[in-house]
């Protein structure tokens, strides 16, 4: 448990920067840096292949079916309406309501392990959910505050920005679940090479994106990287690279050594990294109740962690 528990820190810790990668290019569309983020991520996943191959070709056709569906909808249109609400209507809107994935996905997942025999009695999860649950809304209160009263979209940008952010929640609800039943389902095909399976499904889709969005929408004279090619693609490589294949290998070890409730609720590391690189990006320090929230996440976790301690996999 401690070991997966290590694993769930490093990738969300990883995973929180990508919230900031749309207020670092303010002036790219939404599906340009997700389609290019992921075609990154899918280049990178051909330089494993050599290294992968005996294991890769364990996978049958479902298997590769089913890593094309996860990481189109999982990864590209998740992040293309993430990055879209960022846009739209803030980053503490699509935070807030990120933050309903933990309880969303233990919700879910212990509806599901009932069926099994390996559900947590709902009785001894009302502390952890309801602490983690109150726990972000204090967190994020005045970042609410914030973007419903100054936020400088018109009311439809806004609202739509807010539509974008609950499908990206949907998605990224469903997509842990998914990914957990596949790993426990298939012990032996190993997490490193999901991570690499999942770049490689979703390259064609995201290299054809890339090209068409970037030909349509930046003019001859900038070209197909934008106004700020250098900065554009240092970004990309972090996020293809680093925020996609090193961030899905550690969550896919951490998702073969917990249960799928409590690794749901371990997501809300992302939100607690997010909010931290959000604050170095402003230069500004936590307000009084963020940082109350946050001591209500963790001891949240915490509750959880005791729950889940002898729950099998």
């Amino acid at each position: 448990m401690f070991l997966g528990l290590l694993y769930a820190v490093i990738a969300c810790a990883i995973w929180g920067l990508i919230y900031i990668f749309p207020l670092i290019l303010p002036e790219y569309d939404p599906v340009m840096i997700a389609s290019a983020r992921f075609a990154v991520y899918g280049m990178a996943c051909l330089l494993f292949v050599p290294f992968q191959i005996k294991e890769l070709k364990k996978l049958t056709r479902s298997d590769w079916f089913f890593a094309m569906r996860l990481a189109f909808f999982g990864s590209l249109v998740y992040y293309w309406s993430l990055v879209t609400s960022v846009q739209l209507s803030g980053a503490p809107i699509a935070g807030m309501l990120m933050c309903l994935i933990p309880v969303l996905v233990a919700v879910v997942s212990n509806l599901r392990n009932k069926k099994r025999g390996a559900n947590v009695p709902w009785s001894r999860l009302i502390l952890p959910l309801g602490l983690i649950l109150c726990g972000m809304v204090v967190a994020n209160w005045t970042e609410f505050y914030y973007a419903v009263h100054e936020q400088a979209a018109t009311p439809l940008q806004f609202w739509i920005g807010v539509g974008c952010a609950v499908l990206s929640l949907l998605l990224w609800t469903w997509y842990p679940i998914r990914n957990a039943d596949w790993l426990l389902a298939n012990k032996t095909k190993g997490p490193k090479v999901w991570a690499t399976a999942q770049g490689l499904a979703i390259l064609p889709f995201t290299l054809l994106g890339f090209v068409f969005v970037s030909m349509w929408l930046e003019p001859p004279q900038v070209g197909m990287l934008g106004p700020q090619p250098l900065k554009f693609v240092a970004v990309m490589l972090v996020a293809g690279i680093v925020c996609s294949w090193v961030g899905a290998a550690f969550w896919n070890a951490m998702s073969e050594r917990l249960p799928t409730a409590l690794a749901g609720q371990l997501i809300v590391f992302e939100t607690i990294f997010s909010v931290i690189y959000a604050l170095m990006w402003r230069q500004a320090w936590p307000t009084l109740s963020m940082s109350i929230g946050m001591v209500m996440l963790l001891l949240g976790v915490l509750a959880a962690l005791r729950v889940f301690r002898n729950v099998k996999v």
